[in-house]
C-alpha cells in the first residue's frame, strides 16, 4: 500500500524532496505552498523534474494552496521551509492534524521539534503527534523554474531523530526506503546540536558588513573568515558543545565539535577554524551577499544562536561569546532578533524552568 507524503513548501528543497519521493512507486506525493505561481505550474504539468546529480520525474498527485487538503490523511507531513516560518506553519496546520500523524522538519535548525510541538499546542492542537527533524537538507538544490529543480549534490550523511524519541522508528519506517543516507539518532537533542550554522554564519556576516555593502565580490568562507574571526567561532563552538555535554551528549559519539563536523562532512582539516574552512572544496566558489541583511543573521540568530544561548543560561553554562554576537548583530542592524515573532526562547520551546534531566526525559518520552 502506498504511503502518502504531504510536502509543505514548494521552494528549492520542497520541490526536490517531493520529486525524489514521488520517483519511488511506493509513495504518493502532494505539495502545498502559499503562493499560486509554483503550484499552478506543478498542477498543470502534474510532475516535478530533477536534473543534475539526480535525474528523473516525480508525479505529483495534488498541488494546492489549501493546506488542509494537502495534509489530510497524510502518512507523513514533510515541512521543507526556512525555520523562521515553522511557527506560522504549525499554527495554520493545527486544525487539520489527526491523531498519530507524523511531521518531519527538514531541516529543523535548533530545537525545531520542540518549537513546532509548542506552536501546535498554542494553536489548540492536542493530538498525539510525532515530530521528526533532520540536521540539514538532503540536497544542494536550486530551482531552475517551477516544476524543474537542479540537484547540485546529495549529502552522504543525514542525521534524523524524532520527538518523542520513543516514536522515532515510525518515522524511520516511512523515509528509510528513500533516504538511504539516514543516520539514526537517539533523540532530537543530537540533531539540534549538530547544527553549526549559528557558529559560522552570523559573526563573519556582521564583521564583513562594510566590505559587503561596498559591492566588492568576495568569497564568504575563504576571504571573509580570517584567523581572528575563526578563533572566536571556535570559542563559541566550545560553549555549544559544553551545553550539549550538560544534556548528556558525549563529545565524539553523539556530539561533535566544529572540527569533527567538518572532518565528517567535508574531510576538511586545519590548524585553526579559518584554515579548516579554506580547505573545504565545496566552499571555493561561495560568495558573500552584498548586504548583512541575510538569512545568515535573520534566521541563524533567532532559530540558532538564541535557543542555544537560552538553553545555556537555563543550565547555568557560560554563553558570553554567543550572546555577544547576538547583541552586536542586533545593535548594528537595529533589530530585536531575540524577541521577534519567530525567535526560539524557553517559553515557546516549552522548556522554561526545566532541569537538564527533565529536558532529556522530555525529549525521550514527550512527558514533562
Amino acid at each position: 500500500m502506498k504511503k502518502t507524503i504531504a510536502v509543505i513548501g514548494a521552494g528549492n528543497g520542497g520541490q526536490a524532496l517531493a520529486a525524489y519521493f514521488a520517483m519511488n512507486e511506493d509513495y504518493e506525493v502532494k505539495i502545498f505552498d502559499y503562493f499560486d505561481a509554483p503550484i499552478d505550474v506543478i498542477k498543470a504539468q502534474g510532475y516535478i523534474t530533477l536534473e543534475g546529480a539526480i535525474t528523473g520525474k516525480g508525479e505529483i498527485s495534488l498541488a494546492s494552496t489549501d493546506m488542509g487538503e494537502v495534509v489530510k490523511d497524510a502518512d507523513l507531513i514533510m515541512v521543507v521551509n526556512p525555520a523562521i516560518y515553522h511557527n506560522k506553519i504549525a499554527k495554520e496546520m493545527a486544525p487539520f492534524i489527526k491523531e498519530d500523524q507524523i511531521i518531519f522538519l527538514s531541516p529543523s535548525s535548533v530545537f525545531g521539534a520542540f518549537a513546532f510541538k509548542k506552536a501546535l499546542e498554542d494553536a489548540g492542537c492536542t493530538k498525539s503527534v510525532t515530530i521528526g527533524e533532520s540536521n540539514t537538507l538532503l540536497f544542494a538544490a536550486r530551482l531552475v523554474e517551477a516544476g524543474r529543480v537542479h540537484i547540485g549534490g546529495k549529502k552522504d550523511r543525514l542525521l534524523v531523530s524524532a520527538f518523542p524519541a520513543c516514536n522515532r522508528e515510525k518515522l524511520y519506517d516511512i523515509i528509510k526506503p528513500v533516504i538511504k543516507e539516514l543516520e539514526e539518532c537517539e533523540s532530537v537533542l543530537e540533531t539540534s546540536f549538530d547544527s553549526t550554522n549559528a557558529m559560522v554564519h552570523p559573526l563573519p556576516t556582521i564583521m564583513n558588513a562594510s566590505w559587503a555593502e561596498s559591492g566588492a565580490k568576495f568569497r564568504y568562507y575563504l576571504d571573509g573568515i580570517g584567523e581572528t574571526v575563526g578563533n572566536y567561532i571556535e570559542a563559541m563552538d566550545k560553549e555549544r558543545t559544553a551545553i550539549g555535554e550538560k544534556l548528556g551528549l558525549t563529545l565524539g559519539k553523539d556530539l561533535f565539535s566544529i572540527y569533527m563536523e567538518y572532518d565528517i562532512e567535508y574531510n576538511a582539516h586545519g590548524d585553526n577554524v579559518s584554515q579548516m574552512l579554506k580547505n573545504v572544496e565545496a566552499y571555493k566558489d561561495i560568495y558573500a551577499a552584498n548586504t548583512p541583511k541575510t538569512r545568515y543573521i535573520y534566521e541563524d540568530i533567532p532559530t540558532g544562536m538564541v535557543p542555544f544561548t537560552a538553553m545555556g543560561e537555563l543550565l547555568g553554562m557560560p554563553v558570553e561569546k554567543m550572546k555577544l554576537v547576538t547583541t552586536l548583530c542586533e545593535a548594528m542592524l537595529g533589530e530585536d532578533l531575540t524577541n521577534c515573532d519567530y525567535s526560539r526562547n524557553l517559553e515557546n520551546l516549552g522548556l522554561a524552568g526545566m532541569s537538564a534531566e527533565q529536558i532529556v526525559q522530555y525529549a525521550k518520552t514527550g512527558v514533562k
